[in-house]
C-alpha cells in the first residue's frame, strides 16, 4: 500500500524535542485524499516521514507554530460535560438542602414555560436555563451548584 503526500496545511513544535505534529493532505493508493495528522520526526525512514522531511526541505521559509500546552478547562467547559441528573437525583439533592419540590413550584409560578420544564423533564443538564435560573433565584452559586451537582451523582 503506497502513501503518497500531496500538501502540508500546518507544522507544530510538540512538547517533546525533534518531534512535530503535521497536518497533511495525503493519499492512500486506492482510497480518496484525506487529512491526516501525523507525528514528524525528521530521521523516521517510514510512512509519510520522508516525504514531509522532502517537502519541508523544498519550503525552508514554511512556518512552523510554536508548541502551546494544552489549557485547563474552564470552569463553564467543566459543566457542560457534567452528566445529566435524573428527576429524583434532583429533588433528592435539593431535599438535602432543604429545598422542597414546592418551593420550586412557587418560584416558578409566573414562569409557565420553566414550569412545564420543571414537572415534565426526566433528566436535568448542569447548564440548562431552567437550572441557572433556579439557582440564580435560591442564591446558588454556580460552584455550590457544581458540588451540589456532583453529590447528586451520588444517588
Amino acid at each position: 500500500m503506497t502513501v503518497e503526500l500531496r500538501d502540508i496545511i500546518s507544522v507544530s513544535l510538540t512538547k517533546t524535542p525533534g518531534v512535530f505534529g503535521v497536518a497533511c493532505e495525503a493519499r492512500i493508493e486506492g482510497v480518496d485524499e484525506f487529512i491526516a495528522k501525523h507525528i514528524y520526526r525528521p530521521d523516521d525512514p517510514y510512512g509519510l516521514s520522508p516525504q514531509i522531511k522532502e517537502w519541508l526541505a523544498e519550503r525552508p521559509d514554511f512556518p512552523i507554530r510554536p508548541y502551546v500546552p494544552p489549557q485547563p478547562p474552564t470552569p463553564e467547559e467543566l459543566r457542560a460535560r457534567m452528566e445529566p441528573l435524573t428527576r429524583r437525583q434532583l429533588l433528592r439533592t435539593l431535599w438535602e438542602i432543604g429545598i422542597a419540590e414546592t418551593d420550586i413550584d412557587a418560584k416558578l409560578a409566573n414562569d409557565a414555560v420553566g414550569l412545564i420544564e420543571w414537572r415534565n423533564a426526566n433528566t436535568f443538564a448542569r447548564l440548562h436555563p431552567l437550572i441557572i435560573s433556579v439557582a440564580s433565584d435560591l442564591n446558588l452559586p454556580p460552584e455550590q451548584v457544581d458540588s451540589l451537582w456532583d453529590f447528586a451523582l451520588t444517588f
